[in-house]
């Protein structure tokens, strides 16, 4: 099957908590989308897509710290957010299946600070980070999100 290669090693990568360290959404089934957002910026920017096998990323990291996740409820799947560890400024978000625990994406976002208020609603996550910045991800369409950057 196409791309079989490409999701194990996004499976891979998600068990070993590695990732780029880049404004990225890396999908479950194996490709990355990357993106530019500036600062204020409501939506992705400039999306690409390709392959997981394909894209070599400048600086790759490892360590995820879980700071929120979502109430169990009767989805199949949780929510998770939280900081990158290779730096206390970029932040995650992550939907996994419950049981499995298979990601089926992950949000990192540079320069939005690590996210600690995570919920599920309405098939929306909706998450708050620790400077202020509010996100609204479609569960279905993660890079169709929406920020809400605080004033400064």
């Amino acid at each position: 099957m196409p791309y079989n290669a490409d999701q194990a090693f996004i499976q891979q990568q998600w068990l070993d908590e590695a990732y780029p360290r880049e404004n990225t959404l890396i999908l479950g089934n194996g490709f990355y989308c990357l993106f530019e957002l500036p600062h204020g910026a409501s939506r992705l920017q400039d999306k690409v897509w390709l392959p997981a096998l394909d894209h070599r990323p400048a600086e790759a990291c490892e360590g995820l710290a879980t700071l929120g996740c979502s109430a169990h409820g009767p989805e199949p799947w949780q929510a998770l957010g939280g900081e990158c560890a290779a730096h206390g400024g970029d932040g995650f978000l992550a939907l996994q299946e419950k049981d499995s625990q298979r990601l089926i994406w992950l949000l990192v976002l540079r320069e939005t600070n690590p996210f600690a208020q995570v919920r599920i609603r309405d098939r929306h996550i909706e998450a708050q980070s620790t400077s202020g910045v509010s996100v609204c991800i479609p569960i279905e369409r993660p890079d169709q999100l929406t920020l809400v950057w605080p004033a400064c």
